[in-house]
């Protein structure tokens, strides 16, 4: 495992389809929190339970998650 204290916050854009935009625009007014808000907490869950994805639809789920 890597050291954190060599990491950093960073910032990042990325690209969504319409589709993708429409449910995350969604789930952030369901949560009352600003699309940026929403994305990275869903990141954050997501990388935590979820180590490796070979293609979509098929996950390895970290050990944490199990």
């Amino acid at each position: 495992m890597t050291d954190k204290s060599q990491w950093k916050s960073a910032q990042t854009v990325i690209e969504m389809t319409p589709d993708v935009n429409r449910l995350l625009t969604q789930a952030a007014k369901r949560s009352g929190r600003s699309k940026v808000k929403e994305a990275t907490i869903r990141l954050t869950d997501h990388l935590k339970t979820v180590t490796d994805i070979a293609v979509p639809g098929r996950r390895f789920l970290s050990d944490e998650s199990k």
